[in-house]
């Protein structure tokens, strides 16, 4: 038998607010929404009838014997109720200057007196005056100490306190980090947990009001601005207390313009020039905040070492999942712990970045060069987990999309399918790439890429390729490979077929319909799970593991790929050393 929820455990004056406006007319639905964050029919009058049993309860044990009204349904004719006042009755009528027998004779004529009626209203206006009198006596302040267990509906509180949530000062911690809180709290999705926040801001307002800028960022500080997020800008961030160094290379006046002259020198390409400003970022905010305004000249091997072990765990206050633009309110220069991997990248950054500025004879001394850079691998990560689909999921994720309605949008998505699946591209690379691209030589179909690092490749474009391209150029209405207008984009809109599509749209189209091909599939629960995050770059990864299990040798999928070196192919699609390994162990030990 399923127990009855409990909607109700310490009285607050939100109850008080309920009650009151159920008494004054209000929709019980309403009234339970919006005071006792509660949705749906049958808990609504569940948890309607448990504050009525609470107050009725406080109201006897302080010997009201009218503690029947509480919770009693009074209806009052809405016609009575909106009839106007002896004042509002003189003035519309411009009885102004009337002997007051007078005026009451004729308002009593406009508007008799309802016996019943005129007993209903005195006895609800009775009722709110004792609601409001337990109010006083009853009703306690919510305190951030207090448990959740005491203010919401156990089944809420029981999911929140196994999440590690146990009061309501720690819920509005995790409220305010922003993002997708309530991603470890079974059965709660984004509707319960905009309940959950609104519940909490009506009993404790202050805890989910904006806070200011933990990181305030400068208004008129013109470095660090990226083309994305033009605020991207640093508040007052560390000027070299020491002067530069006599025979500098660098124009630079701040560890700012230093940072910024290292960008515009090393970065190759936009998305390093992103990481890179990123990383020097976070790091001279560190030493503002964290290192009483050190600047980069006065970094020691201390101050390196304990970057890195920040790195390994980063303050709550360093981390927000707010959607906010640098220096607004809720912004913080992290999104989130970092991975192994990600600790190890932003070590290697900022290395580098002292290395250079050395060399530029910015700075007369390189801590990192003294200390051990190394992160360790992290134990928790599965080495042969593979964000490649295998060849069931391509046949089940294929078979979904063409029994689909024709589409521009199917036929689309079913060419970056195959193509990708034997070309390998990365996203940039497919959406950089244009017609005039490709070419017929002895050996066979290529494209030249314009890959990572601003360097040029040739691919291989098997037959299963150009059999796809092929067929996508002619539904697209281009005409073929070899006629098409040189300049037509490999991958068109679907609204201007010769306008190519920016990453974004690519990124939402092939997460859209392998999501929706996943869902649909027959295959196994676990491996549907693993699919769940699928998207474009998982088509690359499909490619090398692809080739690797066909024997491709390492060097011609290296190559392909465009890596820039074969222990990068190695790491990530080596498992035929793996099954070697595997084999040679077994015929030793059976």
């Amino acid at each position: 038998m399923a127990t009855k929820s409990i909607y109700v455990n310490r009285l607050g004056r939100h109850h008080f607010a309920h009650l009151r406006g159920v008494a004054e007319g209000l929709g019980l639905q309403s009234c339970a929404k919006r005071y006792l964050g509660v949705v749906h029919g049958h808990e609504a009058i569940s948890a309607h009838q448990q504050t009525v049993d609470a107050v009725r309860m406080v109201a006897r044990r302080h010997g009201e014997k009218a503690w029947r009204l509480v919770g009693l349904h009074i209806t009052v004719n809405a016609n009575a109720l909106s009839q106007p006042s002896l004042e509002e009755f003189i003035e519309a009528e411009n009885l102004d200057g009337w002997r007051e027998s007078e005026v009451a004779d004729m308002y009593s004529e406009a508007y008799p007196v309802d016996s019943k009626t005129d007993r209903r209203q005195r006895l609800r206006d009775r009722q709110i005056s004792l609601l409001q009198q337990l109010e006083g006596l009853a009703a306690q302040t919510p305190l951030p100490s207090d448990l959740v267990s005491g203010w919401f509906d156990d089944v809420t509180a029981n999911k929140l306190i196994s999440a590690g949530i146990v009061n309501l000062g720690e819920l509005g911690q995790k409220i305010a980090m922003g993002g997708c809180w309530y991603s470890a709290l079974p059965g709660i999705g984004q509707t319960k947990a905009r309940r959950v926040r609104s519940h909490l801001g009506m009993l404790l307002p202050h805890l989910l009001e904006p806070k200011k800028a933990t990181f305030a960022l400068s208004t008129n500080q013109g470095l660090f601005a990226s083309k994305r997020h033009s605020a991207v800008q640093l508040n007052t961030l560390p000027r070299p207390t020491l002067p530069c160094l006599p025979n500098s290379l660098l124009c630079a006046t701040s560890d700012v313009e230093a940072v910024e002259s290292w960008i515009n020198a090393r970065a190759g390409s936009k998305l390093t020039a992103t990481t890179y400003r990123r990383e020097g970022m976070r790091l001279l905010l560190w030493l503002q905040y964290e290192c009483q305004d050190k600047s980069l000249a006065e970094m020691n091997v201390d101050d390196a070492g304990n970057y890195m072990a920040f790195l390994q765990n980063i303050p709550t206050t360093w981390i927000s999942r707010v959607h906010a633009k640098p220096g607004a309110p809720g912004w913080a220069p992290f999104r989130g712990p970092l991975s192994r991997k990600s600790q190890a990248q932003t070590i290697v950054i900022v290395a580098s970045l002292f290395t250079w500025l050395q060399a530029a004879q910015y700075l007369s001394a390189n801590p990192w060069l003294l200390i051990n850079h190394k992160t360790g691998d992290d134990a928790n990560e599965k080495m042969l987990d593979s964000k490649a689909l295998s060849d069931g999921a391509m046949m089940e994720i294929i078979g979904f999309i063409e029994v689909q309605p024709p589409s521009p949008s199917r036929t689309r998505i079913l060419f970056i399918l195959r193509f990708l699946e034997s070309v390998g591209l990365r996203s940039a690379e497919l959406l950089n790439a244009r017609l005039d691209d490709f070419r017929l030589e002895p050996e066979g179909w290529v494209m030249q890429v314009h890959g990572k690092g601003a360097k040029n490749r040739i691919a291989a474009v098997p037959g299963q390729a150009i059999i796809a391209l092929q067929e996508y150029l002619k539904l697209r209405g281009v005409g073929s490979i070899q006629c098409a207008q040189p300049e037509t984009p490999l991958l068109g809109s679907t609204l201007d077929t010769m306008k190519p599509i920016g990453y974004q749209s690519l990124y939402e189209h092939v997460k859209g319909w392998l999501s929706k091909a996943i869902s649909a599939s027959a295959l196994p629960l676990n491996e549907r799970l693993r699919l769940s995050g699928a998207s474009t770059h998982w088509l690359r990864h499909t490619f090398g593991t692809r080739a690797i299990a066909r024997d491709v040798p390492m060097d011609v999928v290296q190559a392909q790929m465009g890596h820039a070196s074969i222990q990068t192919t190695m790491s990530i699609y080596g498992r035929a050393p793996i099954k070697r390994r595997v084999d040679e162990m077994a015929k030793a030990f059976g």
